[in-house]
This record gives C-alpha cells, structure tokens and sequence, in this order.
C-alpha cells in the first residue's frame, strides 16, 4: 500500500455540508498552460465521493477508485487531449452522498485536486484557484438509485446553463469552501478505465397517457426502508416521487416509428443499444414549452416495454425542463441496453442519443478453440464485455444495481484478469481493501464484510463468503506471487477461523451458523440449517488453503477431519445430501438432495471421480443444461447460474472432458449472449443480465486451447 501525495492540494468541501446527505457540488478553476506543457497536463483528483471531470467544458472522466474505511485513491489524469494554449478550465462534480451503501461508505465528503502542466502546480484545492458552490440543477431530495446504492438522479434547468462549468469568465453565486482534515491517500492500482461512446438507435414508441390508475403502484425496496439503518430521505421529504410519477401513465404501443426526431406530448420513444452496455447517457433536447423528461432505462424489454419493477432499482432519470436546448449527460453509470423518452407536458425534440460507457480498457484474447463456432463466438465476446463493465477500479457483481465488491464472485474474476491482462492489479486493489480496517462495524469479531468497501449497518454478511476470501488468497499468490499480500492478511485468516471454532460441533462441523449461509440462489439456500454440508466442504477448503498457505499442520488436520466427517454423515450412497437437523440433540438426516451440493463436494475434494465415479458420471451424463428437459434424478433440486454451473462447469475442466465443457458452455450461456451481449446473474433475465463473475467462461475456454 503505497501512499501518495499531492504537491500542493489540500482536502476541501462546502462549508459546513460535509456531513450532509447528497450534496452535489461543483468546483472550478481557471489556469494558463504553456505550449511546451500541454503534452505532460495532469489532473490529480481523490474523494470520498464519485466525481466527473471535465476541461473546458468536455467530459474527461469519472472516478474515483475505491478503498477501505478512511483511505482514499488518487487518480492521476492525463488531460493533454482537452487542454490548449493558454487559458483553460478545469471542473469537477463531485457526489458527496454520506449514505451507507454496498457501493461507497459513508464518510464525510471531500474533494482534494491540483492540476499540473509540465512540473508546475497551477491550480490547487485548497487555495484561491478554485471556486465552488452546489450543484444548482440537480435536485438534492431524492429517494435512493437502490438499497445497495446512492441517490438517483434528477434535474430542474431554468433555461441556458450559466458558464460555471466551462466558461473563463464566470460572476455567478459561489459557496464558501472549508479545508478539512488530512486524508490517506494512497495509490491507484488498477488501469484506467475507457469512455468508448456507443449510439443507440430508436425502435418503438408509443402514447404515455397521463392519469392511470394502476392496480398496485411498485415502490423500490429501500423507499420501504428508510431508518438509522439505511441512510436517505424517507419517500415524504423527497420533492419528487419519479417512481409513482412513471407508473401513471398509461403506456400503448403504436405501430411503426416516428418521423424525425421530434417526441410528441405524452408519448414515448425506446432507444436500443447494439448490447447491454455500463456508463453515462448522453443526448441533446429541446422544447419550446416547459414539461417533464424521463429517461427509464433497463437491460432487457418486459413484454415489449421498459419497466422499473425488474430489477428492483429506480431506473429512470427525471428532468424538469424550461424552454431552451440543452445537452444532457448522467451523473452516474448505470447499466442498460434500452432506454425509453416519455415527454409529458410540451412536445420534445430528442436526438443523439448515445452511451459515454465506462469499461475496463480493450483486451486483447485469441482463442483458437473458437474457430468456425459462431455460438462460442458470441459468448466469449459476451464474456469480455462482462469482464470490462465490472473490473474497472475492483471486481463487482454487478455494474447496475450494486456496483459491489463481493467475496465469491471475486475468486473467478480474479482467474480472468490474469487471462486477459497477464497481471492481477485490480484483484489486489481488491483485496487490498479488506487490509484498511482492523475489524469492521456491525460484524462479530473476526467475521469479514460480503462485499466491500462498504457499509453493513444491518450487521448482516454471509459467512461463506468469507470462506472464499481464503480460497481465493491461494490462487492469488500463485498467479501474482504477491507473498507481502497474502502475509498481510494472516492474522484476518486466523481470527476468522477463530469466529467458526465457536461453530463446530462435536464432530468438527460448522452448525448453525449466524446470519445469511449462502450457498447459491436454489433449494440448496433452504437446507442450510442446522448442519449444512456444502457450508463444511467450503469450510474443509478454506482450512487446507490457509494450511498451505501459511504452512500450518493443524489447520490441514482439521480440514481432513472436517472432510471424514461429512463423508461419513452427508454420503446416502447416491448422492450427497445437504444438511442434518437436530432433534432432542441429536442429528436427523431428512436425506435431500441438491445438484449444486454434489458440485461442492467435487469442488472441494471431498469426492473424486475415483472415490466417486458411478456419482461422477452421472452427473457428467445425464445432468446439465438439458436436465430440466429430460426430467433426469427430479428429486435433485436444479442447481442455478452462479455458482452451481459454474462449479460443474469447473469440475468437468478440471478433469480433462473438454467436449462436454464446450457443449455445456453453449447450453448454459448462448441465450444469455444473444439475448443481450452479456452473460447474466441467473439462468433467467429476471435480476443482472451483466455480472462479473460469469466472464469466466473465457478460463475454461482457454484451458483448451
């Protein structure tokens, strides 16, 4: 962990707003660059918030990279394509939420920068270059984007914009700044990301009629939920009600398209992108009369429309507009493949709409194994794309709902990027983080965060996650021979398998663990109470990995212990079985059985396909993506996407059947890639059709060239 320091910047924010909710503030400066300067001009930039740059009035990029509790990332940007000779300006928007979220913490808002061209320092927070004031267009009482993320985002203009933001010369209102307390800051590790632009292209529209009466108006789980638990403001003091706003119109498809640009009065028009697609809407309006523009958005079409109750999140941006033109971009990033105009109030010229996207840099894969396989093509290509959208500053699940770093998810994204990219950079800024705190709020001694940074103020987490925190530290050093790393965490190892000592029973096993045992999203996720025996074969990895990785025999003698115990008590003869009860203090075996418990104990090495093989092959032959037609072993819960398929997938690699590996892939994720260029959290579209860990068929793909 490398600290960084800035020349000259010092951390400032709004007098006395640090610790206020969503504050959007903007700071600028003027500054004179040099013609011999012009090719070395940087903008150094931390916050605890997200933040846009811009020069000269351009978007240049979006930030920062995250890290743990009050440590913060200076990005280094180089803005030589922006700058000229002579006078320039420099702005930054900057999100100071101060809400507790699965994406950023809750701490006190800040902005510290200074740009440098050549050498020398010519504007520094801090100090009389910049100017500041709040954001006077977005609308600041706002409900939450999602319980896992921030405020959505909405907008009032008053007609043409006012300069601050690009002009050299600016007499306006400012705010006064206040300099704050020093910050850590330390340095970015991961690549920085690319704005590809990509154009969506109109393809239905229809009436939105105003006043509908739905049957029952959706309300966004965190409006529900408001309290000392989940920061925001409550539904009654947001100003607008955008979710309630949209679902009063009546929406009615109309045949054919529109003619021009032009958006009538209470109608829509829905944009499509080539692919699903993470970053910021960019589009041109204009009205001659004041009115409301929404833009909803999403990543698939429910029955032929655009609709906000899919994914949970507020998908949709409000603007309110005064006649005039104007050139309209997101704040933040967001995840879609369609967006949807709805003009209410005045007729609305909408034109050239496109998507600034914000993605991990281009990477390059050859792979022969898919010559003349136009299927395997298109999910590779799908699994790239994943890749991109969610690896960008750390490894999320998700760039839409969440934008979260989860534990699980992270151990097969961290295969792909040494694939790709031939390092591990982002898989240790990722790991990195989890070294910033000594223990976490809200968590029992020991016990690591699901996802993080972040913030987990209902004290929830789920202990296997931290399992494969473990797991995945094994494979991390031996694809980055990080040892610094992996030692640094040796004590977090140790208090954690401290945590689950107070678990076992008198057998050794994990029993009645605390909070949310996840295994994945199946039937497997309702047996996991009392003794659950995938949670111990996860248990029995983790012990050997920390074993081998810090050379300890006790905790490799567990792990065999645990390993016995489970062939003794989880084996019918059959299959595997998920859990045990206990009774009167004895243990029950209701003899269930899921398809994702046998891939576990493969995974693991509790079974082998010579300790196993009638099992093993039945699983091989007559399980897969095709069972669900076949109707093979209906008393085996199905296994889901993530991360019973994957782990068969894995355990069918590791032990050389590649045919069936690639028909599988095929089975499992062609529909994915040709529905939306992506690869999904689910078997269905029905949740994230973009998740990071999905982009690990290219591992497997790979193993077979």
């Amino acid at each position: 962990m490398k600290e960084q320091l800035f020349e000259l910047a010092k951390p400032v924010w709004l007098q006395g707003k640090a610790e206020e909710i969503h504050i959007r503030a903007q700071f600028r400066a003027v500054f004179r660059c040099e013609e011999e300067e012009v090719k070395k001009a940087v903008c150094r930039v931390a916050t605890s918030g997200i933040y846009n740059l811009f020069v000269n009035g351009r978007f240049v990029a979006y930030g920062p990279a995250r890290a743990g509790k009050n440590h913060f990332r200076m990005d280094a940007v180089s803005i030589e394509p922006f700058i000229k000779k002579g006078v320039n300006v420099i702005a930054l928007e900057v999100a100071g939420y101060y809400v507790n979220s699965y994406y950023l913490q809750c701490q006190p808002s800040f902005v510290q920068a200074e740009v440098l061209c050549g050498e020398r320092v010519v504007c520094h927070t801090g100090g009389t270059d910049f100017i500041a004031r709040i954001n006077p267009y977005a609308v600041r009482k706002v409900m939450r984007y999602s319980f896992q993320r921030p405020m959505m985002e909405a907008y009032r203009y008053g007609g043409e914009e006012d300069g601050f933001m690009c002009a050299p010369d600016y007499s306006g209102e400012v705010f006064p700044q206040e300099i704050v307390e020093d910050k850590k800051i330390i340095e970015r590790l991961a690549p920085y990301p690319e704005y590809e632009s990509v154009q969506a292209q109109p393809v239905s529209y229809g009436e939105a009629r105003p006043g509908y009466q739905p049957e029952e108006i959706w309300k966004e789980r965190a409006s529900k939920s408001m309290g000392p638990k989940l920061r925001g403001f409550p539904l009654e003091a947001c100003e607008w009600n955008v979710v309630e706003e949209v679902q009063r119109f009546q929406y009615i498809a109309s045949p054919g398209m529109l003619a021009g640009e032009a958006l009538p009065n209470h109608h829509y028009q829905i944009y499509e992108l080539p692919y699903n697609a993470t970053g910021m809407v960019d589009f041109e309006a204009e009205c001659a009369s004041e009115m409301d523009l929404y833009c909803m958005f999403d990543e698939v079409l429910s029955q032929g429309d655009v609709a906000l109750p899919r994914m949970g999140c507020v998908n949709v941006v409000k603007y309110h507009l005064a006649p005039g033109k104007y050139h309209l971009k997101f704040f933040e990033v967001y995840t879609m493949k369609y967006m949807k105009f709805i003009a209410s109030g005045s007729d609305c010229t909408v034109k050239n709409v496109r998507m600034v996207e914000y993605k991990h840099h281009p990477v390059q894969l050859s792979l022969p194994v898919l010559n003349g396989n136009e299927k395997l093509q298109k999910i590779a290509a799908a699994a790239v794309e994943s890749y991109r959208q969610n690896a960008v500053d750390l490894f999320t699940d998700c760039p839409s709902r969440e934008r979260a770093g989860w534990l699980c998810d992270s151990f097969f994204t961290g295969r792909v990027e040494k694939l790709l990219t031939g390092q591990s950079l982002i898989e240790r800024s990722f790991l990195e983080n989890f070294l910033h705190e000594e223990s976490y709020a809200f968590l029992p001694e020991g016990m690591l965060p699901m996802c993080y940074p972040s913030d987990h103020d209902d004290g929830n987490f789920i202990p296997n996650w931290a399992l494969w925190l473990v797991v995945e530290l094994e494979e991390y050093l031996a694809r980055s021979g990080d040892r610094m790393l992996v030692d640094a965490f040796k004590d977090k190892v140790y208090r954690l398998f401290q945590y689950f000592k107070s678990f076992e029973n008198c057998d050794g096993l994990l029993e009645n663990l605390e909070q949310w045992v996840f295994l994945e999203w199946s039937r497997a996720n309702d047996l996991t109470q009392d003794v659950n025996y995938p949670s111990n074969m996860l248990y029995s990895g983790a012990l050997r990995a920390a074993g081998r990785l810090y050379d300890d025999g006790v905790l490799l003698e567990r792990a065999k212990q645990v390993k016995e115990k489970i062939l003794e008590q989880s084996w019918n003869g059959a299959f595997f079985t998920d859990n045990a009860v206990r009774q009167n203090g004895a243990l029950v075996f209701p003899n269930e059985s899921t398809e994702v418990c046998q891939y576990y104990a493969f995974f693991f090495d509790i079974a082998t396909p010579k300790s196993h093989p009638k099992l093993f092959h039945t699983l091989l032959e007559e399980f897969g993506p095709e069972r669900k037609q076949t109707k093979h072993y209906p008393e085996v819960a199905f296994a889901n996407a993530f991360i019973g398929n994957y782990l068969r997938l894995d355990i069918l690699s590791r032990y050389g059947y590649h045919k069936e590996v690639l028909q599988n892939i095929e089975g499992y994720f062609y529909y994915m890639a040709e529905k939306t260029g992506t690869l999904w959290e689910h078997d269905g579209d029905y949740a994230s059709c973009d998740h990071g860990f999905a982009s690990h068929v290219l591992y497997w793909l790979n193993k077979m060239c």
